[in-house]
């Protein structure tokens, strides 16, 4: 009996060091900080191949799930509200917002995206950008690194001007720069007010710019 527990405590203390639950080697904040979700054998193998150990093939008669694990792009406790709004439903919300896309100008399925996120986190604001090209790459759609540039008056003008006029006029000005071509369409995510945590979202295409949200 002692030999087992003393195995057994062996192989707690080997195993444990990546699982995600509270124990001796993750903190109480350090658990907190992890997002996890049970997905089946056949979904896990499909998303990391090579990485979870497929099951065996002679079978074992029990249905076995995946945890898996992914840490937070920052602590819980240094996230803003709009920070936690956007980062708890990442996925959901670069669905909305590419169906957001497709759904109100449908004739712009054949334009090549650009795609810009901005709130008051750049690291937020680039997981959301990511996370938005997937989701619109996933329904179809033609999605492009690129960024649309402005010269610096543009600039100086438009960051005078209040966030709901200043997409707008920043469209045309993208349109008449060159900044965009004809077959191009820009989807634009935005926080518009820090003390909010709505994401609004518009499309500028052919100098013409829609508020979607």
């Amino acid at each position: 009996m002692g030999l087992y527990l003393a195995l057994w405590t062996i192989w707690f203390q080997i195993t444990a060091g990546g699982d995600p639950a509270l124990g001796p080697n993750k903190s109480r904040s350090g658990a907190r900080n992890m997002e996890c979700e049970r997905v089946p054998v056949p979904v896990a193998l499909a998303r990391y191949p090579g990485v979870v150990r497929p099951p065996d093939p002679r079978g074992d008669l029990v249905e076995r799930e995946v945890l898996i694990c992914t840490e937070k792009l920052m602590d819980q406790e240094l996230r803003s509200p709009s920070d936690e709004a956007i980062l708890s439903n990442l996925d959901e919300t670069a669905q909305e917002i590419a169906g957001l896309a497709t759904a109100s100008r449908p004739e712009l399925k054949a334009a090549t995206w650009l795609v810009e996120s901005h709130t008051a986190n750049p690291e937020v604001s680039a997981k959301l950008s990511f996370a938005a090209k997937n989701a619109m790459v996933s329904q179809g759609l033609r999605v492009s690194d690129r960024t649309p540039i402005l010269g610096f008056d543009d600039i100086n003008v438009i960051t005078r001007l209040p966030p709901m006029e200043a997409w707008p006029v920043a469209c045309r000005r993208y349109k008449d720069t060159g900044g965009m071509g004809d077959g191009d369409a820009l989807l634009a995510t935005v926080v518009l007010n820090p003390k909010e945590t709505i994401l609004h979202t518009g499309v500028c295409a052919q100098g013409v710019w829609t508020w979607l949200r």
